[in-house]
């Protein structure tokens, strides 16, 4: 624990929310100064552009982007060379497969190789290493800005005004876990969000939860859809309802599952607005009314590849100079919607997960998307399918409320409608299912090799 930590920890609640909203107001400028009115202007009227225009966007910025690598980064300096490339070879973004994919071992193994000489680095990103390999880019200021603005944009598409007041409930540490008193949210007043931990929500503790929540009386809950659904849950059980109605609700950083959003949407009466991005930024999509995410076309160009590679992902920055990734594989899924290319896509039916998250068959076939075993069964407040053998898959289900075994039986009914008879198929009530450092939660583990 850092000396930051222990002395916001030692401090009392007053103190901890003064100490909050400094350090919202430090990344409120670094946030949304400068440039920042640029990129967000950007971002809005590209939500109009037709698919021409996109396409002479993206064509533009490609050429621009390809030169400036060639010229100043050492790695794509090397792979033009061998390959006989020139940015007079991209004048449109189906040119982009005459490019290999660049993996994340590539740029793991060689990251100075990928810092332009003429890059002006903004901040230092890492990403959290879920897949087990993290790492640290460096970002310029437009595309660091450019990511703050699109998710503004977002929300304010979906009705939620910039400064209005938003509940959030991701990963963050407000107070020791040990510490099992009210108030369980801390006030950043320099964006008018109220921090609500996800590590102490229980049933002794969620009348707290409910009197905050209805006193901040919030336009907008945000944060991470296990988090959201489990805070939904609460009130489902104990048969309540918030005293206040969202404009929206918006997820991140986890794959909502369809029976998350409709226990979410029936508890909070509002639709849920999810959206994917990545600690690369390089591709933004962001869920419309219709579920479908569409893909910004200023940060980046994003493909699909097309079966039988399993719909990965490959984004290509539009933005980041200081240390470009060209044709990046993401290491997740998507099922692509609207193509503007052979591989380009304009939009996604709906995000996968990673690569890894998987139910592999003993003759090979995948499986993704299994939320729809869970549908319909109101009493369960989590579930996590964990691909312990070839031929086996362990499931944990956190219960609460009233339930009998039909749960279980449901259960195995629909994982053997989608999988058939091929794996065997063993169900254990827990009393949670751990997170992640990151307080991330996966829905599908694979726990062999």
């Amino acid at each position: 624990m850092s000396a930051k930590e222990l002395v916001y920890n030692a401090s009392p609640v007053w103190l901890q929310n003064l100490l909050v909203t400094a350090y919202g107001q430090h990344l409120y400028r670094k946030r949304y100064s400068g440039i920042y009115k640029d990129a967000l202007r950007l971002a809005r009227e590209s939500r109009d552009w037709t698919p021409d225009q996109t396409l002479a966007h993206q064509a533009e910025r490609l050429h621009q982007m390809v030169k400036h690598c060639r010229e100043t980064v050492p790695y794509y300096q090397q792979l033009f060379a061998s390959h006989g490339l020139h940015e007079n070879d991209f004048t449109s973004v189906e040119d982009l497969t005459k490019l290999p994919i660049l993996t994340k071992a590539t740029l793991k193994a060689q990251p100075e190789s990928f810092r332009s000489s003429k890059g002006e680095r903004f901040m230092l990103q890492h990403t959290s290493g879920s897949t087990g390999s993290p790492l640290e880019l460096d970002v310029n200021e437009y595309t660091y800005k450019l990511a703050m603005a699109l998710v503004v944009e977002h929300e304010e598409a979906h009705g939620v005004p910039f400064g209005a007041p938003r509940a959030t409930f991701a990963g963050r540490m407000i107070q020791p876990a040990s510490r099992l008193r009210p108030p369980y949210s801390r006030i950043n007043r320099a964006e008018n969000q109220r921090l609500f931990s996800s590590y102490h929500l229980n049933a002794t503790t969620f009348p707290d939860y409910a009197r905050e929540l209805d006193r901040f009386s919030p336009a907008e809950l945000i944060g991470y859809p296990s988090a959201l659904a489990d805070l939904a849950n609460y009130y489902l059980l104990t048969n309540t309802r918030p005293g206040f109605t969202p404009t929206a609700i918006i997820t991140n950083s986890e794959t909502l599952l369809d029976w998350q959003r409709d226990k979410i949407e029936s508890v909070f009466g509002c639709p849920v607005f999810d959206y994917y991005g990545t600690a690369e930024y390089v591709l933004f999509a962001g869920q419309e009314a219709d579920k479908s995410y569409r893909l910004n076309p200023v940060i980046g160009i994003t493909e699909v590849l097309p079966e039988p590679t399993d719909h990965r992902l490959l984004a290509t920055t539009l933005t980041n100079g200081a240390m470009p990734l060209l044709r990046y594989e993401i290491g997740d899924t998507a099922e692509p919607l609207d193509y503007l290319s052979s591989t380009v896509v304009h939009s996604l039916a709906r995000i996968n997960g990673r690569v890894d998250d998987y139910i592999e068959l003993p003759d090979g076939r995948r499986v993704g998307r299994l939320d729809h075993v869970f549908k319909g069964i109101n009493a369960l407040a989590e579930a996590q399918i964990v691909q312990d053998a070839p031929d086996h898959c362990s499931i944990y289900i956190v219960i609460k409320g009233t339930d009998s075994n039909e749960a279980e039986t449901k259960i195995r009914d629909n994982l053997h409608q989608r999988l058939g008879q091929v794996i065997s198929v063993s169900i254990e009530r827990v009393p949670e299912i751990p997170r992640g450092k990151n307080g991330k939660f996966k829905n599908v583990v694979r726990a062999y090799e």
